[in-house]
């Protein structure tokens, strides 16, 4: 691809010395064109800054309010960017433990829930087990072996079978009971450990989120300061003139407007002396000398007899008058 600009040519200088509109933005627009291409915003002065020069007017600074402006957006978009990443690291790692803790609530329930069962099973069996040492005892004594399945035939054995039952019961109650205590301090368990989690990641991004708005402010105080250091030295911010340089152009215009008075003043006051000298020559001589024709305007030999004489006198009284007023 073809360069639209010019190695080894001296843009800033050619744009001072241009006088014509068309060429100052031709010059402009390849200038830029360079900046970008070699990456050198920031290095050289501004094209912002250039447009303004001329032979005798030159003020630098190297970044323009979009330049700048860009450049912030992308600095904060950076700091974003790394925020951002950091963020979702802690969401992932939150939600990992999130899953964890669930994972082993529902292998501690499962658990739980198996124990009971067996428990369960056991205390059938335990019960099974009772039932037969009583018909056992009770048949020792000659009484009615059926108790288990059949009705009872004496007071002993309805009481031995209900005592059986009942322990039954109670261990399936009790069962019961310690199983939905375990679960619910599973539950409770897992409840607290997944809030603390919670709370953990919510104050991470807390404590993330203000960091971010700290750097983010400190880059913008760092820029403001850096564009201001650079206003006091160039006399322009973000492009634009500081009041201190308008101050200083306007003082700068006025010591000017008052030089060239004194100048004007002074060459009037010569010419009046050196214009005086002259009429006092052609008086005393009694003719214009060659030497002063070209000061009293008349032709050289011209005597005080003529009427230009007076008119020459009468025209220095003016001058006299008017450069005492």
């Amino acid at each position: 691809m073809a360069k639209n600009y010019r190695d080894n040519f001296d843009y800033s200088e050619a744009i001072a010395n241009s006088t014509s509109k068309a060429e100052r933005d031709r010059l402009l627009a390849e200038r830029q064109n360079k900046i970008d291409a070699e990456g050198l915003t920031g290095r050289v002065a501004d094209n912002s800054a250039v447009s303004t020069w001329t032979k005798g007017y030159r003020p630098y600074y190297v970044a323009s309010a979009s330049s700048a402006s860009k450049a912030a957006q992308e600095n904060a978009e950076r700091v974003s960017s790394l925020y951002d990443a950091a963020e979702k690291a802690r969401l992932e790692r939150f939600e990992a433990a999130r899953t964890r803790i669930r994972q082993q609530l529902d292998a501690n329930l499962s658990s739980i829930d198996s124990d009971y069962a067996s428990a369960v099973r056991q205390a059938g069996i335990s019960a099974r087990q009772s039932a037969l040492r009583n018909e056992e005892k009770l048949a020792l004594l000659g009484l009615n072996m059926s108790a288990k399945t059949g009705a009872a035939t004496s007071g002993m054995a309805e009481s031995s079978r209900i005592a059986v039952d009942n322990q039954f019961r109670g261990d399936l109650n009790s069962l019961s009971q310690s199983r939905l205590a375990a679960r619910s301090a599973a539950e409770t368990a897992a409840a607290a450990s997944e809030a603390s989690a919670q709370s953990g990641y919510e104050s991470a991004a807390e404590s993330a989120a203000l960091s971010q708005a700290q750097t983010l402010l400190s880059q913008y105080n760092a820029e403001r300061d850096y564009s201001l250091s650079m206003a006091g030295l160039t006399g322009f911010l973000d492009g634009t003139p500081t009041l201190a340089y308008r101050n200083y152009e306007l003082n700068a215009e006025n010591a000017r407007v008052e030089q060239n008075a004194a100048l004007t003043r002074l060459r009037n006051a010569a010419e009046a002396e050196a214009y005086e000298r002259a009429l006092a020559r052609w008086k005393t001589t009694g003719y214009v000398q060659k030497a002063d024709a070209a000061v009293l305007g008349v032709p050289a030999g011209t005597p005080t007899a003529d009427v230009s004489y007076k008119n020459a006198s009468l025209a220095l009284q003016r001058w006299k008058a008017g450069y005492s007023g």
